[in-house]
């Protein structure tokens, strides 16, 4: 396994908070910097690098060798312990002692889509189901990982041929509507992102070394993206973004030389926070409703963000914990992404 870069943890951190503050300015019905910018929403740019960072991660962890049982078992551990804990507690803390609904109309057999991560996928074509933590982002990233050991031969065996498909079908997506999933929650747009990220890494030397003028002129391209609204696909711009963060925080990252304690543990915490904030969302906003009539931005905001984190934190640890107890095995992190 190659030397874990620091600067993987910051992207981590961004993106995640990007998806938080994305569903709580949709939840208070606003707009503004922390919803989007003027080629799109940062939600879809955090999810961009998270694909990004997996990608970039697999591709360390996994470039030379791969055991593929060891690989899966290792991504069950890393997604499903947590995903299935958050459930439980949001399930019987929500769900049952708060709204005192247990299944809330959803025929017992449709929690088989729970189980099997893809809960809230299936929102996009209607099927009703118990979801309750996490996003859609769990289906498309559990699916990326099942195509993992293909991806990981096609690009050690042909590079170019493995490039050229992806990136064909991605420009397909940009082009034509396959489905009722957006584009920006299609597994075409997840693979294209991820096999991104594990090019990225293999050009890392050069990127971490990159050039002055070029780093700037990266970082030009992403203040015009942020300030001015471009032709093009929609989804191109806010994946272009997300690559340009990518790049300038890494090029950064190479002056990171000490450990950052709270760098470290809202790393270790991110899956935690992607699992329970939608739902740590709707119970605050439900308790200012009971208590004040109203959703008070700031204090809103405040109380939410504590709330997740700890909620994030216990869930982590306790997670971690139990893996151990009952495997024998270290839960690594706890993150969905690496």
């Amino acid at each position: 396994m190659k030397e874990k870069k620091k600067y993987l943890d910051i992207l981590r951190i961004i993106a995640i908070f990007m998806v938080f503050h994305f569903h709580l300015v949709i939840i208070l019905e606003r707009q503004g910097l922390l919803f989007g910018f003027k080629n799109g929403d940062w939600g879809c740019v955090g999810t961009t690098l998270f694909f990004l960072i997996s990608g970039n991660c697999l591709a360390r962890n996994y470039g030379e060798k791969l055991d593929i049982k060891g690989f899966y078992i290792k991504r069950w551990l890393a997604i499903f312990p947590a995903f299935y804990l958050c459930y439980l507690l949001v399930f019987f803390g929500h769900r049952v002692i708060l709204q005192n609904h247990v299944l809330a109309g959803v025929e017992p057999w449709r929690m088989i889509f729970t189980v099997l991560g893809i809960d809230n996928y299936l929102n996009f074509v209607g099927i009703r189901n118990g979801a309750l933590v996490g996003e859609w982002y769990t289906a498309i990233i559990l699916g990326i990982y099942l195509l993992f050991p293909l991806l990981q031969f096609l690009y050690r065996k042909s590079k170019l041929l493995g490039s050229v498909l992806i990136f064909g079908l991605y420009g397909l997506n940009l082009i034509f509507v396959w489905g009722p999933f957006p584009d920006d929650a299609h597994l075409i747009t997840g693979v294209g992102m991820f096999w991104l990220g594990m090019m990225i890494y293999h050009l890392q030397e050069r990127l971490e070394k990159l050039p002055w003028y070029l780093w700037v002129s990266v970082l030009i391209a992403a203040i015009l993206l942020f300030c001015v609204e471009l032709p093009g696909p929609q989804l191109l711009r806010k994946n272009l973004m997300a690559l340009c963060i990518f790049i300038i925080i890494m090029r950064l990252g190479v002056f990171l030389k000490r450990e950052n304690p709270v760098i470290s543990f809202l790393s270790k915490i991110e899956y935690g926070i992607y699992l329970c904030h939608h739902a740590v969302l709707y119970v605050v906003q439900s308790f200012f409703l009971k208590l004040f009539e109203e959703v008070t931005p700031i204090p809103y905001y405040i109380l939410s963000l504590v709330a997740t984190l700890l909620f994030a934190t216990v869930l982590t640890y306790l997670t971690r914990w139990m893996v151990k107890l009952f495997s024998g095995k270290k839960a690594k992190g706890g993150n969905v992404v690496c």
